[in-house]
């Protein structure tokens, strides 16, 4: 199978409305929204620009269509029950995409958890997907896919940090559902915001060598 082009880091960023409430230094909120910029948005874009940061080789692209990753390491969270593969990402995000309704006014949303130099990717992987799945998953029946950015491999100063692609739609084992009311509301970056920080407040000291 030909090499899909690639979606450059800056290319994705302009697929999403980002930080409605303002930038903060440790946390972003992004919405995937069906266009920007008179362009068509889906989540199978979305999410492998998250994977491959930089750009793969033709070579890597193998017969099956499957995508090359070139991020540093990455997790899905399913909601309880579904019936997926965890390592199905093509047939996850294209089968959402599928079943994008025309006046569905939100398809992800994109939460952005930044860290200092001195963690391990690893560490910020188990960090934010135990909050995916207890916040996210269990709390909520959200999929969500965990993506981690080391950007000091490819020399640049940039903070590591992990994204959070969620998707919007309840999963049910029945398939997907509402728009969750916690994504659409208007307080959302707030409340997700002050969600992680309480998180991360509890559990950022057992990954830290006392």
């Amino acid at each position: 199978m030909a090499a899909l082009p690639w979606i450059s880091p800056a290319d994705a960023d302009d697929m999403l409305f980002d930080d409605p409430l303002g930038s903060t230094p440790d946390f972003g909120f992004a919405l995937l929204r069906p266009k920007a910029k008179g362009k068509r948005n889906t989540t199978a874009d979305l999410a492998r620009a998250k994977l491959q940061p930089s750009k793969p080789d033709d070579a890597a692209w193998g017969p099956d269509g499957l995508w090359p990753i070139t991020c540093t390491t990455s997790r899905l969270v399913p909601a309880p029950g579904v019936a997926i593969e965890p390592d199905a990402l093509e047939g996850l995000f294209e089968g959402y995409d599928g079943r994008i309704k025309p006046h569905q006014k939100l398809l992800a949303t994109v939460l952005t958890m930044r860290f200092d130099h001195g963690w391990q990717a690893a560490d910020i992987l188990s960090l934010v997907g135990t909050y995916a799945l207890q916040h996210l998953a269990l709390e909520r029946r959200l999929t969500s896919l965990n993506v981690v950015h080391m950007p000091a491999d490819e020399l640049s100063a940039r903070r590591p940090h992990a994204h959070c692609v969620v998707l919007a739609r309840v999963h049910r084992a029945s398939g997907w559902g509402e728009l969750h009311r916690d994504l659409v509301a208007r307080e959302a970056q707030a409340t997700f915001e002050a969600e992680w920080e309480t998180f991360r407040d509890e559990w950022e000291p057992r990954f830290t060598p006392g």
